[in-house]
């Protein structure tokens, strides 16, 4: 049952001059951060976060939120404006946004955009508000045993969602796995694979990995290209005529929602995936699809929708059982366990009020895309003219500066370069760092849980097969993880049916 008491003191508590000038300050940064292409939200929390210490935990996560949500917005800018997703997730707007730019709509896409995010993410928490404390109280079931399978079910989710090359993404998540070994061992309190440095006892730091995979990484791909990112073209006039066009297009908004709630909710599944979803379910529908690709504000309606949605879909079971839905998610879980807001069953009993004071600023956060969008969006985009010699040491600086300030260790900067190079590779020869990164945070909980199953179970693997939940999770588990050499198998023998 939600608690409308802590509901309104979360509300409180949000609009102090403080937090109100911190949302304000991580939307505009989160933009910008958006609007660079490749940066994204994990490599803009991580960059930021080492300047938050300083807070305490509601005003730090009302500051990270700000990055998480509008970096998304500020992707979808780029997209329109200048062909160039500054994310992952808005390179489906980009297949009709950037056409509406070229035939003169570029600010009535721009007000789509605007316009069918905001609705996006403010239906999207709606239901998150309502859903995760509920989706909280079933945890409640899970003891050991479930916890551990469950973390498993996220890993071979998360690894296989990798399409291209499932066995990368194991690969990747099982570096991940091995990462997340080192330090001190939960149960036996023995220190493992620290090589005698005591930099290693507490485990590989989180904030400098994620600084080296995203940001430094990165930082090195830019560097390969002396150019400027892109080229601006003005947006004209005609933002309100978006606004108009979104809401001419119910059904389109009812079903983008739907699906990008859906694969939000889904652990890794991603904004991407979600927006390309929602454009392809377009299309099916529509009666001439030769529009598509051409301008059709449909698909910028349908892949803005969704993205926004899948936003908030992430952070369902992200805060109610604390598996994260996306890699952006995953960077949000690290900083709330950081600032000691740990996410599950009890989150909304013991920091009820910082939740709920998360949840008005992705509210605000969101009327400030309508506000946004309709006002400077387009004088934004000019960021990316800057050329990538003077942008590039200007990341790096900011993500040594970040890193070192943490514990003020000069290990931590050869750490940061060192998965900066790490995240470099991988991105170069296929393997995504998103496996990595999820398994790192996972790792801990699947390691204590399976430890106590044992336990409990004295050392009978049984223990997990003793209740609906774990079965279930099993066979999960299983389909997720076999599933992808099952769909290639089946293609090959329709084609051989059909030769």
């Amino acid at each position: 049952m939600v608690r409308f008491d802590i509901i309104l003191q979360g509300i409180e508590l949000a609009f102090t001059v403080q937090n109100l000038l911190l949302l304000v300050a991580g939307f505009f940064l989160g933009v910008i951060v958006g609007i660079l292409p490749g940066i994204g939200p994990a490599a803009g929390m991580a960059l930021i976060l080492p300047f938050s210490f300083n807070l305490n935990p509601t005003s730090a996560l009302i500051l990270m939120s700000g990055v998480y949500l509008a970096s998304n917005y500020g992707g979808s800018i780029a997209a329109i404006l200048v062909n160039t997703p500054g994310e992952s997730a808005s390179a489906a707007t980009l297949l009709d946004g950037y056409p509406m730019t070229r035939r003169g709509r570029a600010a009535e896409a721009l007000g789509i955009s605007a316009t069918a995010g905001a609705l996006g993410g403010i239906m999207g928490l709606v239901v998150l508000v309502f859903t995760a404390p509920l989706l909280a109280r079933l945890a409640l079931r899970f003891g050991p045993p479930e916890n551990a399978l469950l973390a498993l079910f996220a890993l071979s989710v998360i690894s296989t969602i990798v399409k291209r090359n499932p066995i990368k993404g194991l690969v990747s998540a099982c570096i991940g796995l091995i990462l997340a070994t080192v330090g001190m061992d939960m149960v036996s309190g023995d220190y493992r694979f620290v090589f005698g440095i005591d930099d290693f006892q507490d485990g590989v730091p989180f904030i400098q990995t994620m600084v080296g995979l995203f940001a430094v990484a990165q930082v090195i791909i830019l560097a390969e290209y002396n150019r400027a990112i892109s080229k601006v073209e003005l947006a004209g006039s005609g933002l309100l005529a978006g606004v108009k066009t979104t809401f001419k297009h119910p059904f389109t908004l009812i079903r983008s929602f739907i699906i990008g709630l859906w694969v939000g909710a889904l652990p890794a599944a991603g904004r991407s995936t979600a927006s390309f979803m929602a454009y392809a379910e377009e299309m099916r529908q529509a009666k001439d699809k030769s529009q598509f690709g051409k301008g059709n504000p449909v698909g910028v309606v349908a892949s803005e929708m969704a993205n926004s949605s899948c936003a908030m879909g992430d952070l369902i079971p992200t805060l109610a059982l604390g598996i994260p839905g996306s890699v952006g998610a995953a960077v949000f879980l690290g900083i709330m366990i950081i600032f000691g807001v740990t996410p599950g069953y009890k989150v909304f009993v013991d920091h009820g009020r910082e939740v709920y004071g998360l949840f008005t600023a992705f509210f605000i956060e969101n009327l400030l895309i309508v506000v946004l969008g309709l006002t400077y969006a387009k004088y934004l985009a000019k960021i990316t003219v800057i050329r990538n010699d003077i942008i590039v040491p200007m990341i790096l600086v900011f993500s040594m500066l970040g890193s070192y300030s943490i514990r003020n260790s000069f290990f931590d900067l050869t750490l940061t370069s060192v998965f900066g190079i790490l995240g470099y590779f991988m991105a170069r020869y296929g393997y995504s760092p998103v496996p990595l990164v999820l398994a790192l945070v996972l790792g801990p909980m699947l390691e204590k849980n399976f430890q106590r199953s044992m336990i409990i179970g004295a050392g009978s693997y049984t223990v997990f097969l003793q209740s609906g939940i774990s079965i279930a999770l099993v066979i999960m588990t299983a389909f997720s993880l076999f599933y992808p050499y099952f769909s290639v198998l089946s293609k090959k023998l329709k084609k051989k049916d059909g030769a």
